[in-house]
This record gives structure tokens, sequence and C-alpha cells, in this order.
């Protein structure tokens, strides 16, 4: 992202619904935005004009030990689209992931859009895909609903290399939606919240080629992070 990108310009604090996991605690929700500026550049050459992307990420360097991806962990989070800044859903977005520390892959995604290469007829999900590295698989599929927070928990094993998922929507609690799944969760690496915008018609590199239009004014609502140690104990669910 620009370097004249100020956090006061990126995120808002929108009015509305507490997400499930907020009020008891005090917190609130914030949106993530992108515009036609939000182009990151990794250093050198090697910007990546064809995406428009802004993420928060808790740093994990600061955390002894890697322990937010060892063990077995569970990433609670709730997503809401923005009222006031809509998604263009002929577009593929980016919205949770976790990187691996050598940026070689993801070791999951959660996605929603016209994903590249598709039909579009998940346009309106939010798609849970595993592993980049080892061929992306969905794993999990929900209707994006546009008024209420989508709630997650994604129950991670890290020694076991597994993802089991817990989801509810509005205040409800979390339901538990599969078993473990098998998934590699090697890697260690940070966590991701925010809009990365694919383009329409990437060709080969999708970092740097295809379709942007213009005027881009779009955000995505967040709510309820947090990372729980599950190593003696269960899910939290609501």
């Amino acid at each position: 992202m620009k370097t004249d990108i100020s956090f006061s310009q990126l995120i808002k604090f929108p009015d509305g619904e507490t997400a499930l996991f907020d009020s008891s605690v005090g917190a609130k929700a914030f949106e993530v935005t992108i515009s036609d500026q939000s182009i990151f550049n990794p250093g050198g050459s090697n910007a990546q004009t064809a995406v428009r992307r802004a993420e928060l990420m808790p740093r994990g360097d600061l955390v002894a030990d890697n322990l937010t991806t060892t063990g077995i962990k569970t990433l609670h989070f709730s997503i809401k689209p923005s009222a006031d800044r809509p998604l263009n859903v002929s577009h593929e977005y980016l919205m949770v992931f976790l990187e691996r520390a050598d940026f070689a892959g993801n070791l999951f995604m959660l996605r929603t859009g016209t994903l590249i290469g598709s039909d579009g007829s998940t346009k309106d999900d939010l798609v849970l895909f595993g592993n980049t590295q080892n061929g992306t698989q969905t794993l999990f599929t929900t209707p994006f609903e546009k008024t209420a927070f989508t709630n997650f928990a994604l129950r991670l094993d890290f020694t076991q290399n597994t993802i089991q998922v817990f989801q509810s929507t509005g205040g409800a609690p979390l339901v538990q939606q599969t078993a473990p799944l098998p998934n590699d969760l090697s890697g260690n690496g940070d966590y991701h919240f925010g809009l990365n915008k694919n383009p329409t018609d990437p060709g080969a590199d999708s970092l740097r080629s295809g379709f942007q239009e213009s005027g881009i004014n779009e955000g995505m609502v967040y709510g309820g992070i947090f990372i729980e140690d599950n190593a003696n104990s269960t899910v939290t669910l609501s």
C-alpha cells in the first residue's frame, strides 16, 4: 500500500449493530476501505498494480514462539458488507487469510464475489478455501448476509493439520458446521483482515494484469476478532 495513505483514511467506525463477541468487552466494529490508491508495493518494481488492497495484520513477530500458529487455536471474527461502500461482486475479493511466513502461499482464505475462473455462482456467498500450496480446495460455503454479521470460529489444529468451521449469523451462538477437515497448516505466518480486490480477466499474472475500474470506494466491516487457546478447552460459542 502506498506510504502516503494513513490509517485515518483507511479505517472507519460505522454505526450499527455490535458483533457477537464485542459487546461483552466494550469493543466496536471497524471498516477497512479501499480506493484507487490502494496499491500494495512490496518493494522495488514489484507493485501489485492490478490489485486494490488494504489489510490489518496483527504483529505476529511480537508474539513469542509463534503462539498464534502452534498447538490448537481458534480464530474468531465477524464480517459484514459495508452499508455505505458496497463491493463490486463482478470481482473476486479475499477478506481474511493466514499467509505463510515465507509468502509462498496462504494456509486458508475467505473469499467472496465472482471467483477468478468461476461462473459467478458464488458471488453472493462466503467461501472458505484451504492451503494454496496443496491445490486450492473449498472447505465451507455460506450465504453472505447483507445486513447482519456473519460470525466465524475456525479451530486450527497446527499439529494435526486440520480446520474445523463454526458459524452463525447476527447475535446467534456459533454452531459447528464441519468436522475437522484436513488442511496443511505448516509454515506459521500472519493473519490478514481487510480487502484484497482482484482484477477481472487477469491473465497469467493476476497481481499485475487485468481490469480494475476507477472510482473505487468500497469497504468491509469486521468485529469480534480474537484467538483462543483450545489445547485444554472447547470452542467459545457465545
